[in-house]
């Protein structure tokens, strides 16, 4: 049976989907697409006669590639790039600059510096009234010259008599716990393969809608990836490489293209 459908101009890209292979749940959505292609290649190697004439083409090594640019950072998508489960973790460590004043030989961190007992931060940089380096204090039990003290159920950091005035700038670096969610790129660890959907809308020479379905049964991700951070908007890239395999139905296909209107569910 042939198709009823010909000639289609696609106008919008709608999402891409990711699940795990052979009918596993659900991995990341991408909706806020700002491109993506289907790249279709084979080798011809011509085959000549008489005269160097070419009388046929040898015909082999198709492959697909799907690349693309999603507008926001997806996690899930990171995860299957690099190779690893993301988890939220309820305290996770970050690293900070506390920029404090100095007031009655004290300050105040603004968050709790953890680390090892008596050395949570290992010093303390005293600015100059340019905001160049004057000095820097280490950490210890009991304040003292060129010392300081913490006390992480406080926060507080204490200075001898007379080392540093009121109203002085210092600088902290220090490790604080946070609630937030964690995703690692292990070096041992390498991307993943999924069952994709990548869906639009097209229109027919009549104006018709009509919805068009790329299902592809195993697209491998290559693993390599930018974020690049600044002036601009950051951007997620992709690509994968559709893997032809006997598990599908149907054989060792790359890609179903499934064209349809607006109609009920089939009977």
């Amino acid at each position: 049976m042939s198709v009823n459908v010909n000639d289609l101009s696609i106008t919008s890209l709608e999402t891409i989907m990711a699940f795990g292979i052979n009918g596993g749940t659900h991995r990341f959505t991408l909706d806020e697409l700002q491109n993506a292609t289907i790249a279709n290649s084979q080798d011809n190697t011509a085959l000549t006669g008489k005269g160097g004439r070419t009388i046929g083409q040898l015909k082999r090594n198709k492959s697909v590639t799907v690349s693309g640019t999603n507008g926001m950072v997806s996690m899930g998508l990171v995860e299957v790039e690099v190779g690893s489960a993301g988890e939220h973790k309820t305290a996770t460590p970050v690293k900070i600059p506390d920029y404090l004043t100095v007031n009655s030989n004290k300050a105040t961190t603004n968050f709790k510096a953890v680390g090892t007992a008596g050395n949570e931060i290992q010093e303390v940089i005293v600015k100059s009234a340019d905001s160049t380096i004057n000095k820097r204090l280490t950490q210890d039990a009991t304040a003292a010259t060129g010392k300081f003290a913490y006390d992480p159920a406080t926060k507080e950091l204490t200075f001898a008599d007379g080392e540093i005035a009121d109203g002085t700038s210092i600088v902290v670096y220090y490790t604080r716990n946070v609630e937030g969610d964690v995703v690692s790129n292990i070096s041992d660890n390498y991307s993943e393969t999924v069952e994709m959907y990548v869906d639009a809308l097209a229109e027919d020479k009549c104006h018709n809608i009509y919805h068009v379905q790329f299902y592809i049964p195993y697209a491998d991700f290559t693993g390599s990836f930018d974020l690049a951070m600044g002036d601009s908007q950051t951007t997620h890239g992709f690509e994968a490489t559709s893997l032809a395999s006997a598990c599908t139905n149907g054989g060792t296909k790359f890609w179903d293209m499934t064209v349809f209107g607006e109609q009920e569910d089939a009977a």
